[in-house]
């Protein structure tokens, strides 16, 4: 898989407030961009896990921890998947 370096600079004094070190500033720069385009539906729940260097699984244990709905079904696609259960 190829992939593409983004680099920026971030002030000492912002790491010295947030008291984090770098590496732990890119974790969660990469968690809550993938939240949010997730949110968006910018990026599906895989591809979002993948932006955050984690799996699906984790991924959507954060998802419901901070209490983010993973699966936005309306009334009318929910039915559809129940009556699709249903005949398993």
């Amino acid at each position: 898989m190829k992939t593409e370096t983004i680099t920026f600079e971030v002030p000492l004094n912002l790491l010295a407030a947030l008291q984090i070190g770098s590496a732990e500033l890119k974790h969660q720069i990469r968690l809550l961009a993938a939240i949010a385009y997730f949110q968006e539906k910018r990026l599906s729940l895989g591809k979002a896990a993948e932006l955050a260097g984690i799996n699906r699984l984790e991924f959507m244990d954060i998802l419901a921890s901070k209490g983010i709905v993973i699966f936005d079904y309306d009334e009318s696609e929910l039915e559809v998947e129940l009556r699709g259960i249903a005949h398993l």
